[in-house]
């Protein structure tokens, strides 16, 4: 498994992509699990309600792994899925341990609030790396260009975050 968060690792800092992980059906569940887990330790970290567990634990890896599909389907790149859901998957379990779960410590031990323009800095900037790691990926699996792929990428931000929205009980 260090084998594959290796691997996750070198995509999130550009050294390699989708191509080159396998195209398992066990790795994907198996990075999917864990992206689960790493959501729900954020989820637990923050003491976030019933309805963001509902989103970010559910919604979330279902709706990543289908849109993953849908896209791929429109750019007729079906046979890249595989590869392309466990890259995009996988990268999030290595940001989520590497760089959010730290940075939610840090901030929830120095007693910053999430509200705080500090943490929504920091927000701010995950959220960035976030669209230019996936956006990338999506790239090189759709073979278009990296703004393509960070549009796609913050377009499925803004999704999740309207989701959240309504199962918090946001009204439209």
């Amino acid at each position: 498994m260090l084998h594959f968060l290796k691997a996750f690792l070198d995509i999130v800092l550009w050294r390699r992509g989708p191509q080159d992980l396998p195209a398992s059906r066990l790795l994907l569940w198996l990075t999917a699990a864990a992206y689960v887990v790493v959501s729900i330790v954020q989820l637990t970290l923050l003491e976030e309600p019933a309805a963001a567990w509902l989103v970010f634990v559910v919604l979330d890896p279902v709706l990543l792994t289908a849109g993953v599909y849908l896209l791929l389907k429109l750019f007729g790149k079906t046979d890249r899925f595989l590869q392309t859901a466990t890259a995009v998957l996988g990268t999030g379990v290595v940001l989520g341990l590497c760089m959010f779960l730290p940075a939610q410590w840090l901030l929830t031990a120095a007693g910053v609030p999430p509200e705080s323009k500090v943490a929504g800095s920091i927000a701010l900037g995950m959220v960035v790396i976030f669209a230019l790691v996936t956006g990338r990926i999506l790239k090189l699996s759709t073979e278009t260009t990296l703004f393509t792929g960070v549009t796609l990428s913050l377009t499925y931000f803004l999704l999740i975050n309207l989701l959240l929205h309504f199962a918090s009980g946001g009204g439209g």
